[in-house]
């Protein structure tokens, strides 16, 4: 790095030299000279059109590309972009929060300065609950340190991190940073030892042993490791909804996406009648077990392996690292077991003649998409059917789908698919959004006329918040109606088309996919229509929810 840096300038070098080649970003005053470094910068800004999009978009990103970055102003910006980080940590997707800020002068004599809420601290008190590294750069001194600090952490654990610069520091010279020696986290190599002498019986003994890969392998880049176990020993390996796509779907030890009743039931027996899960970073969340309180496998038959805790059967190992034991794994003597898959990808029937004319359901929806999608594509799903319809879709290549299935928030699709399209321009990306969810940050399709680029939307219009329909219906369910297939009249960019029949989605994915542009494509689907997967969740949570359901 130069020695000449200011604080701003050595900010975006350093995430440049992380890979970062994007950032996301919507000015305001207190974080304009930030912005400005930003534009001197290697890295291409690109603005959005409301800070929740901000996040959404940095996320996809980091979710694709590894690090993801978000430039706000102070607290009007930065709390308006609280969700979207809240889903990022819940989900362990590395963003840095850029904010401006007031100078030092101002907190010194507390002034009453505009967008303050009740103390200067207050955002960056707020973002300590949803980061897990956060500094305010008062000091250029020591702001070299506190950038490589947050920067580093946020890296290491895969969850977002917070840097406030006041917008009279961002100018100043930086001191260059200290070397430190910091040593490398080791395992006790003890209860590495005994853990993987434990899990290695374990797995020997076993018959019909299978592996659950989850979503932190691919934040901490060790997806290799358990494809490579999986490989070794002849052990089939199956999703999640946060993970699909994560390892190939093409792999001939593919057992699908595992989420308990929602899956397809020869991968939900396999997993459920197993006798060995090797749960490799998974989230044991309610989305998991099919929306039960508590999922249905047998701990003493289980490896439970994060980056927080393992745990083989009933006995729990601390300190040792998630890299050191998928690598014990691997380098293991396990006997190659006997394994013949089940599972079979269900093959996609062409339209016929007579179906041509019939009107769309949600399952003709995703059939029909799976017929015509680009093989590479990149599909980029919003919470409700458009997430929950499209489990059985298949993916060729890894990280090609993004999905908030976790923290489930409405609107991420249509601002991550701007991050996705981003950080891999070379894939065609498909956002699958609800009409409800489109109308919180279907703005974006502004973004993507801004810089050119070609996702196909497929808004999927059921006439309100269809999910929810399924577990209490009412008014409150209701939204009002928008002619989404003349927002390409609004915007002056791109093509659409509004369709009702098998055929006519048939022809309007084959011709956008053909063709290098923009497409908005408003699918009408039946009020009351869901896909089988999304019947099978709402029937589970209508009877959690609903009061005389539960008597």
């Amino acid at each position: 790095m130069a020695t000449s840096h200011t604080v701003g300038s050595f900010l975006f070098d350093y995430l440049y030299k992380q890979g970062v080649r994007h950032a996301f970003g919507i000015p305001g005053d207190f974080a304009l000279p930030t912005f400005r470094w930003l534009e001197k910068s290697e890295l291409k800004l690109l603005t959005m059109t409301h800070e929740p999009s901000v996040g959404f978009a940095a996320d996809g990103y980091a979710r694709v590309h590894g690090l993801g970055v978000a430039c706000v102003t102070y607290c009007v910006g930065g709390l308006n972009m609280l969700n979207p980080i809240a889903c990022a940590y819940a989900e362990k997707s590395p963003v840095i929060v850029i904010s401006g800020g007031p100078s030092p002068a101002d907190r010194k004599h507390d002034a009453l300065v505009h967008h303050k809420v009740r103390t200067f601290d207050t955002q960056r008190r707020i973002y300590d609950e949803v980061t897990c590294a956060s500094t305010v750069l008062l000091d250029p001194d020591t702001a070299a340190d506190e950038i490589i600090r947050v920067i580093t952490t946020a890296i290491a654990e895969s969850r977002p991190g917070y840097i406030e610069v006041p917008y009279d520091i961002v100018d100043l010279p930086i001191r260059m940073p200290t070397l430190k020696n910091t040593p490398a986290p080791e395992s006790d190599r003890e209860n590495l030892e005994a853990a993987l002498a434990e899990a290695v019986a374990k797995i020997t003994a076993a018959k019909n042993p299978i592996i659950v890969a989850d979503v932190e392998l691919h934040r901490h880049g060790l997806t290799d490791y358990a494809i490579a176990i999986a490989e070794k020993f002849n052990i089939p390996i199956a999703a999640t909804l946060l993970s699909k796509s994560v390892i190939s779907e093409t792999s001939p030890l593919y057992m699908g996406v595992y989420s308990a009743a929602l899956s397809e039931k020869i991968c939900q027996d396999y997993v459920e009648n197993s006798d060995c899960i090797i749960l490799l970073g998974a989230f044991l969340s309610d989305v998991f077990s099919g929306f039960h309180a508590t999922h249905k496998l047998d701990r003493r038959n289980a490896i439970l392996a994060t980056t927080e805790k393992l745990r083989i059967g009933l006995h729990s190992y601390d300190n040792v690292l998630f890299k050191d034991f998928l690598e014990g794994l691997q380098q293991s003597a396990i006997p190659k077991k006997v394994f013949t898959n089940p599972y079979k990808r269900a093959e996609l029937k062409p339209l016929t003649q007579a179906e041509t004319g019939e009107d769309l359901t949600a399952d003709a929806f995703f059939r029909i998409l799976g017929l015509t999608m680009e093989k590479d594509a990149t599909i980029v799903c919003d919470t409700g059917d458009a997430l929950f319809g499209a489990m059985g879709l298949h993916t060729t290549q890894q990280s090609n789908f993004l999905s908030d299935a976790y923290y489930l928030s409405m609107g991420f699709a249509v601002p991550a698919s701007v991050g996705a399209v981003a950080a891999k321009p070379d894939s065609r990306v498909y956002c699958l959004v609800g009409d409800g969810a489109f109308q919180m940050t279907g703005l974006e399709v502004s973004t993507f006329a801004k810089y050119g680029m070609h996702p196909i939307i497929c808004i999927l219009n059921n006439d309100g918040y269809g999910t929810q329909r399924h577990i209490i219906d009412g008014p409150f369910n209701n939204i009002h109606r928008w002619e989404y297939a003349k927002i390409r009249d609004v915007i002056n960019y791109g093509k659409s088309m509004k369709v009702r029949t098998k055929g006519e989605l048939e022809k309007a994915l084959t011709q956008a996919t053909a063709d290098k542009d923009m497409y908005i494509i408003e699918v009408i689907l039946p009020r009351t229509d869901c896909s089988e997967p999304l019947r099978r969740l709402t029937t589970n949570l209508s009877e959690i929810r609903d009061a005389a359901k539960r008597k």
